[in-house]
């Protein structure tokens, strides 16, 4: 089983490998009450990053991101092409984040990268 899963936003799988099917890593987060509010204050104030929402993101891409290796993992995969984020609005406090591709396996050990 493979530690390391390469994730690339190529188009085309690499040469020599087969094509597993596209994968998902998922993750909804929701701030608190409280960061909400001072948000909001903030955002009609004076402005500026949201810092309590950016980390929201940052930590759902984070968790994303490792659920997208671990489905990877799970397939024997070596890599994941083609990856993609997408951030649906946040909402009421929460954000989403889901991160998908297309997983794939070298067809022989002669194809796969050296390490």
């Amino acid at each position: 089983m493979n530690e390391d899963i390469a994730l690339s936003t190529c188009a085309f799988p690499p040469s020599g490998s087969q094509e597993l099917g596209i994968i998902y890593g998922v993750s909804c987060f929701s701030s608190n009450f409280f960061r909400d509010t001072a948000a909001t204050v903030r955002n009609l104030t004076v402005g500026g990053e949201l810092e309590g929402y950016t980390s929201m993101i940052s930590k759902g891409v984070e968790v994303s991101e490792q659920r997208l290796r671990d489905e990877a993992r799970k397939l024997g995969a070596d890599g994941v092409f083609g990856v993609r984020i997408a951030t649906p609005q946040v909402a009421g406090g929460a954000a989403e984040v889901i991160m998908y591709g297309t997983a794939y396996r070298y067809l022989a050990s002669k194809n796969a990268p050296s390490q």
